[in-house]
Parts: structure tokens; sequence; C-alpha cells
């Protein structure tokens, strides 16, 4: 082998040679037939029942989606601004750092994935800081 140039490479077999034959090895048992097709379709070709789905079943995924939207702190944020929007019309107090805590509230909603929830809570708490300014007599008195 080492007298063989490494640039060498043998040349092809002339056309219409038969190819070598097979190296010895394991070969099949006398009289076997192989395998049969079962009786049953195979599970990967089976196509899975389902059930279409009802639509008050829709409707309820629906409602769970928007409740999911105006809770946990978009839920504060939409209270405190109601409470800071209705509470100067019948008592004679209003809550000046209660919209601002709102908004804040309104803010967390929205970067933990409740966007309508807190948008709601910062429309609320800019109409609550409005009111609150307003009847505290630093605007439109």
């Amino acid at each position: 082998m080492a007298d063989i140039p490494p640039s060498y490479n043998p040349p092809p077999p002339p056309p219409g040679t038969p190819p070598p034959p097979a190296q010895p090895g394991y070969g099949l048992p006398p009289g076997y037939q192989g395998p049969t097709a079962p009786d049953y379709p195979q599970p990967y070709t089976q196509q899975p029942w389902q059930q279409p789905a009802g639509p008050g079943m829709m409707v309820a995924a629906g409602a769970g989606g928007i409740v999911y939207q105006v809770s946990g702190p978009a839920a504060w944020s939409i209270g405190i601004g109601l409470v800071s929007v209705v509470v100067p019309f019948f008592f004679n107090f209003y809550f000046p750092l209660l919209p601002i805590a709102g908004f804040i509230s309104a803010i967390r909603a929205i970067q933990r994935g409740r966007v309508i929830g807190g948008v709601i809570g910062i429309v609320v708490n800019i109409l609550g800081g409005i009111v609150s300014l307003i009847d505290s007599g630093l605007i439109l008195k």
C-alpha cells in the first residue's frame, strides 16, 4: 500500500459487468413469509374523532378570556378609578392620590398581559383624577 501514490484512483469497471457478490451473512429462516397486514388500521392512519364545540362552550371560553383581562391588578385599577369618580358626587370628600395609585396598578396590569383591563383602568383613573382636580378647586371653579 505504501507503493501506491496518494492521487491514484482505480479505473471504473467496464460497462456490463455484474455487481460484486454480496457478503455472506444472516439469511432469512426457511419458510419465512414476512409480516401480514393487520385486521385493524394503523394508529397513525386513524383520524381522531372530535366533537364540534357547541355555541355555549364558545361563549363560555370568550367570557373566560374577558374575565381574565379585567381581573387581578386591572380589577384593582378599575375599582380605584370608580371610587375616585363616584365618591365626590355622593359625599363631600375626594381622594387626590387615589387615581395615581390606580394608574400605577393599570400599568402593572398591562405589563402582565391584561391589556384590555389596563386600558379601561387608565381611562377611569384619568377621569377620577379630573374629578378630583375639579372637586379640589384647582380647575373649573
